[in-house]
């Protein structure tokens, strides 16, 4: 349970640190208009890594054509894509883990990564049914999968794909939850 108690101290602390970033530029609400390269680079800006953001949204298509919700729509399968394929990863990792404690961890991070794919399953209808709140709420929670998934391989030697798949979703989550906050409530 201490475990528990830490992984919700530290996501609340992330809540509190990534809010601030959330208040983004007015100029920003314009929800028609096509995103380009500058807004890029502006709504990466306020995210804890930036470098990524940028390169995977200047790469990937559709973006440029792409306005908020599309922008939104667009991050939604990327997470969800990087989610599958660190879960696949997870579940090779199981039956190759000789230490109970390492086998133990991966299941449960099987788990949370279950979780977090309903969780933007769930924020991909609300963003449908423009709900911005929602869509806030459910990404956060696939936020905080991850998070917990690193605190159960605290102290392990995960497979090192594992840690930056985490990382990588959490960047996702950024970028969809600095996106979000423009919307219409």
């Amino acid at each position: 349970m201490a475990s528990s108690k830490s992984s919700f101290l530290q996501a609340s602390i992330l809540l509190v640190v990534v809010l601030p970033f959330l208040l983004i530029v007015p100029s920003f609400a314009r929800l028609n208009v096509k995103v380009n390269f500058d807004e890029i680079n502006i709504l990466c800006s306020k995210i804890k890594n930036p470098p990524f953001c940028e390169a995977v949204l200047k790469s990937t298509p559709g973006v440029d054509t792409a306005d908020f919700p599309g922008l939104i729509k667009i991050t939604i399968d990327l997470a969800r894509s990087n989610a599958t394929n660190t879960q696949n990863l997870i579940k090779s990792l199981v039956p190759k883990a000789t230490e109970p404690r390492l086998k133990a961890s991966y299941t449960s991070c099987s788990d949370h990564y279950d979780r977090a794919l309903g969780d933007f399953g769930d924020g991909e209808q609300a963003l449908n049914a423009n709900d911005p709140n929602r869509l806030s709420s459910y990404t956060s929670a696939a936020w905080n999968e991850t998070i917990y998934c690193e605190n159960e391989l605290q102290g392990l030697a995960p497979d090192p794909s594992l840690p930056k798949g985490c990382q990588d979703l959490q960047s996702f989550c950024a970028i969809i939850l600095v996106v979000a906050n423009l919307l219409p409530r």
